[in-house]
């Protein structure tokens, strides 16, 4: 697999979580519409108010018989109705964002692959295994894919490389049209996808949260870190009774215009994701021509 396979396979995967996104706000935005014409339905018709209410029972079988043991019984109004569609919705775009996440790890494991192929001496030592020089130069792409995934510590360790290696990337992290520490952006996106998978996008402590993210990035400044980083984090989150909640819903930037004119925070930190990919995807395909054309790229430094 080369360079250009690599970033086909990985936008094609992301591709696919970006309909998925786009059909569920469809079906949502359905959902809302029907909803607030059945709610001016019931203000022109007050006698329909009894039906207003949509009633839920559960139950499951006992195991010993089979007879139903119900275990909530839900009676919602409109405006229930209408915040469960929202927040089935987020709940749906946080799953995405997971997804989108681990598309991202793969895709970098892929890409620290096709460094070590290319160029063996990228990869420190430890990363080989156990295996002589002769046996390195008759290994695949895929033996190194296979390699890649044992490396400890990834993605961290992964990123760490690149940055490492190439000052240019590490620099662009932070100077870049997009206004944005990709580095932090990427690390935010690591927790919060930990959260959404194992604490249903909810944190307990948010204080403790933006702490850990910053430290991880070098950016907590001794307890003192910058209000631009701490807006970045908070901007992903709720408000009120949702404060601590990840939010990656669709936010109106012109609500006095009456047009769907709106930021997608699930499409921004996807977005971000894929940025990150591009800038070391660039750095590779440069190593790639500097390996090939040693004597033109020594003259031209």
């Amino acid at each position: 697999m080369d360079l250009r396979e690599i970033n086909e396979y990985y936008s094609s995967r992301m591709a696919q979580i970006h309909l998925y996104q786009r059909a569920m706000k469809e079906l949502a935005s359905k959902e809302l519409k029907n909803l607030y014409e059945y709610e001016k339905t019931l203000e022109q018709r007050p006698e329909l108010e009894e039906f207003s209410h949509s009633l839920h029972n559960m139950a499951f079988r006992r195991a010993k018989d089979g007879e139903p043991i119900f275990f909530g019984k839900w009676k919602l109004s409109i405006k229930d109705l209408k915040l469960s569609v929202v927040l089935h919705k987020n709940k749906q775009y946080q799953w995405l964002l997971s997804e989108a996440y681990e598309e991202f790890e793969d895709c970098l494991e892929r890409l620290y692959a096709y460094a070590g192929y290319m160029d063996p001496n990228f990869w420190p030592l430890s990363d080989f295994g156990n295996i002589s020089l002769i046996e390195l130069s008759q290994k695949t792409f895929e033996w190194f894919e296979k390699q890649a995934s044992k490396k400890k510590d990834t993605p961290s360790s992964i990123i760490n490389k690149f940055r490492n290696t190439d000052s240019a990337l590490k620099t662009q992290e932070t100077v870049n049209a997009l206004g944005v520490n990709l580095y932090l952006a990427i690390t935010l996106i690591e927790f919060l996808r930990h959260v959404i998978v194992h604490r249903g996008g909810i944190v307990h402590d948010k204080a403790k949260f933006k702490e850990r993210v910053l430290n991880k990035c070098g950016l907590y400044n001794s307890g003192k870190p910058s209000a631009e980083h701490i807006n970045f984090i908070e901007q992903f989150f709720g408000s009120g009774d949702y404060a601590n909640t990840i939010i990656l819903l669709e936010i109106p930037t012109h609500p006095e215009i009456p047009l769907d004119i709106h930021a997608n925070l699930f499409d921004v930190l996807s977005g971000y994701l894929m940025a990150y990919i591009h800038i070391v995807s660039e750095f590779l395909n440069a190593l790639h021509n500097k390996l090939l054309h040693p004597t033109t790229n020594a003259s031209a430094d």
